[in-house]
């Protein structure tokens, strides 16, 4: 069995990898390149096979619907069937249809998969398990094959609301794994202290309930904080408002596919600037509210709407930095926006990565003969870890035979 890293073992995002046997081959992501703090240039990246020239391709396995996952899914050939779980597909499929430049038609034809169940493509036995991350209905893929057990952690954490059972499913589902091809975000972060999602929840409690009016700058699709800013609001008997109707049907299509009262989110409301329920809007001003809000014009006119509240910033701070390539305008501007009403600031934000400690966690739990880092900008720090598999820093391009 072959495995090569077409891109991703020197950066954070653009990951895809490629497993190989003498009768199937698939990929598993295929995602965009973040910008890097160094450059906006993105190279042209084309897979013979896959997205170039004649079909050579049994599938496509998205571990989730982070761009950095998932974007470049419109140059697969149309022949090659792409894989995605069947909640984060219809999320995804709500974001196509919200940007300009989506592709709907195509996550449309995405076949899906569901967490404990295997999917033999020729002699590769392919089973997603449902792993814990900032996104919603993500996973990690156990490949078998030829006599091999590989494990593809996609992105992946322990300190979100699922983290505590995290090592009991890597216990139960992944031990004893040949090749283990592990993300490594924290890495080049290992000095950044990270708070759980219920650390963040219960500092967003005492700030919605200790101010009138909230605005919490989030990503649209971070559900976990979401969950726990929805929490804490309902908590302190204050209305939940969403920005427009694409938030509701994120949250609407969660709250619809989850068993856990955690994703209930049946109590919000929709502010919607275009045709604003003035009662809602007088009702707002009276009780007070948290509100979700993104990038956009109309989050940057409801926050002059209403002067003096606090803004919540629930995001990577990154966007606000003017000196890095991932400076956002539109970001800034709200929140530049918001501090010339008055309204107060407030970062509040947890990561979606495991931390340098959980990392070594997996690579122990799951006894990796061999261990491939991706998804980092420091994976030489494995070396220096005191972990027992072999590892294997490969660059972009690069293979092992295993």
């Amino acid at each position: 069995m072959k495995i090569k890293i077409h891109r991703g073992s020197h950066q954070i995002g653009g990951s895809i990898t490629e497993i190989k046997t003498e009768s199937a081959r698939i990929i598993i992501d295929i995602g965009s390149e973040l910008p890097s703090a160094d450059t906006k240039k993105v190279a042209n990246f084309e897979i013979e096979g896959v997205t170039a020239g004649v079909p050579d391709c049994d599938g496509v396995f998205i571990t989730h619907y982070h761009g950095d996952h998932v974007g470049e899914f419109e140059k697969v050939l149309p022949e090659v069937p792409i894989y995605m779980g069947e909640v984060a597909k219809k999320i995804y499929l709500t974001l196509q249809r919200k940007i300009k430049r989506g592709k709907p038609d195509i996550v449309e034809m995405f076949k899906t998969f569901e967490a404990g169940k295997p999917i033999i493509i020729k002699d590769i036995k392919i089973t997603p398990y449902m792993i814990d991350h900032s996104a919603f209905d993500a996973y990690m893929l156990l490949i078998e094959a030829e006599g091999k057990r590989i494990l593809h952690t996609g992105d992946f954490r322990m300190h979100g609301a699922r983290g505590r059972k995290m090592p009991a499913v890597f216990e139960k589902y992944a031990k004893n794994i040949d090749v283990l091809i592990i993300e490594g975000t924290m890495l080049s972060r290992s000095g950044e202290k990270v708070m759980t999602e219920h650390e963040l929840g219960r500092k967003a409690k005492e700030l919605i309930q200790d101010n009138k009016s909230v605005f919490v700058f989030c990503s649209s699709t971070n559900i976990d904080s979401i969950a726990q800013f929805y929490s804490a609001t309902i908590q302190s008997k204050k209305p939940f408002i969403v920005i427009d109707d694409y938030q509701q049907e994120i949250l609407k299509i969660v709250t619809n596919n989850s068993r856990s009262s955690l994703y209930d989110f049946s109590k919000q409301k929709i502010y919607a600037y275009s045709t604003r329920n003035k009662k809602l809007h007088e009702y707002m001003k009276d009780r007070g509210f948290c509100m979700l809000i993104r990038a956009g014009k109309i989050s940057e006119k409801v926050v002059k709407e209403f002067p003096n509240s606090l803004l919540i910033y629930s995001m990577w701070e990154g966007y606000l930095n003017k000196n890095h390539t991932a400076f956002n305008e539109s970001i800034s501007n709200i929140v530049g926006t918001a501090k010339e009403v008055g309204s107060k600031y407030q970062y509040l934000h947890t990561s979606g990565h495991a931390t340098v400690d959980d990392i070594k966690k997996v690579c122990e739990i799951t006894n990796a003969k061999m261990i491939i880092p991706i998804h980092t900008e420091a994976p030489e720090v494995f070396t220096k870890m005191s972990i027992a598999g072999e590892i294997v820093l490969l660059k972009d391009g690069e293979g092992v035979t295993v």
